[in-house]
């Protein structure tokens, strides 16, 4: 049940800007882990820091996997060199941040 909640939570931070906000201060915290998991609490969802990084670790697995797997089009290419990338929302962009640490450059996960 409980990486069925992490789930629940990091699909309801890429659909709502004021989770992605308050993820992105929680994660500035000493303790990040523990703060995005008593975000996600006061949101209903329950699991804990090592569940959560659990999850998280396996969804940078399975996405690094399918980036192995793929090579890109000319056209992603172009778009690539063109420093442009068409297909990243802002809740997407947000749902990177919370999930891989890349929008939260502070992360420390």
């Amino acid at each position: 049940m409980s990486i069925e909640a992490v789930n629940k939570f990091l699909q309801k931070v890429t659909e709502d800007q004021q989770l992605q906000e308050e993820l992105a201060k929680a994660l500035e915290s000493e303790n990040d882990r523990q703060a995005a998991t008593d975000l996600a609490a006061k949101h209903g969802y329950e699991f804990t820091p090592d569940e959560l990084w659990a999850e998280i670790q396996n969804r940078q697995s399975e996405f690094q996997q399918k980036q192995a797997a793929e090579e890109l089009s000319e056209e992603e290419l172009e778009t690539v060199a063109g420093g442009f990338c068409a297909f990243l929302t802002p809740a997407a962009i947000g749902a990177v941040g919370a999930i891989g640490g890349g929008a939260a450059s502070n992360a420390k996960w």
